[in-house]
């Protein structure tokens, strides 16, 4: 009876031995690693990680091409990977399509991966956008455009010198054939944006969830043209900088300025104010109509809470800034509950009365404040609530986070000189 031999490890001794390497490197106390090393050695890990994957993706295939899942009773090689290493089978499905794929035909971005100098998601940009390159693109013009774009993406084909993150990647990569063939690279950028948009469509959502403690938290996905119209809008709308000028150019403090708060919180803010100001007609109103019902005393300054026809309770404060914009009509009631007033219009400056305040003011009346008139709210310096009028003698144009704050009875109103006002702590 013969015994044969198993062949002799080619691949193993190799991947024991890099991570005992490792194993080595974890036991060296931090603490005392020179700080000129601990970049390198950060950069050398991240390499050392892209090659891991790249060998990886590489066994993944030949384990396919091989068909040992079908051998080993597994549904498929993603399922079997997947049982090996703890991933999902989706993850798996993904890799595989890109192990085959640089297989096949992405040899400049093989190389570079397996070399370290390209990360995972750079490899997955660069091989999408080949993949949907014009039919009529040749295999040398996408071979030159796909080492151009591995040059970009490792730094050497940049300017700077610098390797591009997968998502500056992913814009590049859309204009890949540019050096190749300009008409070329115009019908590949459309077929990229239009194959992103109908993606960006079907994976749009909104999720919102009252919790209860007067809060409402949520979850979105948008397409990248509403992100950015979005993302710009809030940055139009991000509170006021605590130090700015006036109109003489003199300095001074807005002392209601927020102090101390994270872009999330300024986000946060700038949000709530877009949410009340949706494009409408008439006086930057709101564009839901809805009813809040709150009684005369609250309405004229005393304490007390409002109450919008959805349910929600508010504080008397929020209703009678909110009573300055058309989109929120005041249900007034008197002692006995009775409506008193329903929405008079002539609680509103028209649009004629805006059109002359913005020939006196472009920007939000507040000394320093550039928030543009367009944005603005007209604030009644005499509450309407209180007899004030509404004309122009009583209108004065104030942002959304300025009109809280005149709203606010920690702040007072002020008219400093010319046209401009200031708001002052009340002591």
């Amino acid at each position: 009876m013969s015994v044969h031999a198993l062949p002799t490890p080619t691949l193993s001794p190799a991947v024991v031995q890099a991570r005992a390497c490792l194993d080595e490197a974890r036991a060296v106390e931090v603490a005392g690693v020179d700080e000129g090393e601990l970049p390198f050695a950060i950069g050398e890990l991240a390499a050392l990680e892209s090659q891991a994957a790249a060998l990886r993706l590489t066994l993944s295939a030949e384990a396919e091409r091989r068909r040992l899942a079908v051998r080993s009773g597994a549904t498929g090689t993603d399922a079997w990977a997947a049982a090996l290493t703890g991933d999902t089978r989706e993850v798996w499905a993904g890799g595989l399509r890109i192990a085959r794929l640089l297989r096949d035909k992405y040899a400049a971005t093989r190389a570079a991966y397996a070399e370290g100098r390209l990360r995972s998601d750079q490899v997955r940009v660069i091989v999408n956008a080949a993949e949907q390159a014009p039919p009529e693109a040749t295999h040398e013009q996408i071979a030159t455009a796909e080492t151009i774009l591995v040059d970009k993406a490792t730094g050497v084909g940049t300017r700077s010198g610098r390797p591009m993150n997968a998502r500056r990647l992913r814009q590049v990569a859309r204009r890949m054939f540019d050096p190749v063939d300009r008409d070329l690279a115009d019908r590949h950028e459309a077929i990229m944006l239009g194959r992103e948009s109908a993606h960006a469509r079907r994976e749009t959502y909104l999720s919102l969830h009252d919790n209860g403690d007067g809060t409402w938290s949520g979850r979105f996905v948008v397409p990248e043209l509403h992100g950015s119209l979005l993302r710009q809008a809030l940055d139009r709308l991000r509170a006021p900088r605590r130090l700015t000028r006036d109109r003489d150019g003199r300095t001074l403090v807005d002392p209601s300025a927020p102090a101390g708060l994270g872009g999330y919180e300024l986000d946060g803010a700038a949000l709530c104010e877009l949410v009340e100001h949706l494009p409408t007609v008439g006086h930057a109103a709101n564009g839901v109509t809805s009813l809040v019902t709150i009684g005369l005393e609250a309405l004229r300054g005393e304490p007390g809470a409002g109450r919008l026809d959805t349910g929600t309770r508010i504080t008397a404060s929020e209703a009678r800034r909110l009573a300055c914009e058309a989109g929120l009509v005041p249900v007034v009631l008197g002692g006995e509950s009775v409506p008193l007033d329903l929405g008079r219009e002539r609680r509103l400056h028209s649009s004629h009365q805006r059109r002359a305040l913005a020939v006196v003011h472009d920007t939000c009346a507040v000394d320093g404040c550039e928030r543009p008139f367009a944005w603005c709210e007209i604030h009644h310096p005499l509450p309407w609530s209180q007899g004030g009028r509404t004309d122009l003698s009583n209108a004065v144009p104030l942002c959304g986070w300025h009109h809280q704050r005149a709203h606010d009875d920690h702040f007072e109103l002020r008219r400093a000189s010319g046209i401009g006002w200031r708001l002052h702590p009340r002591r």
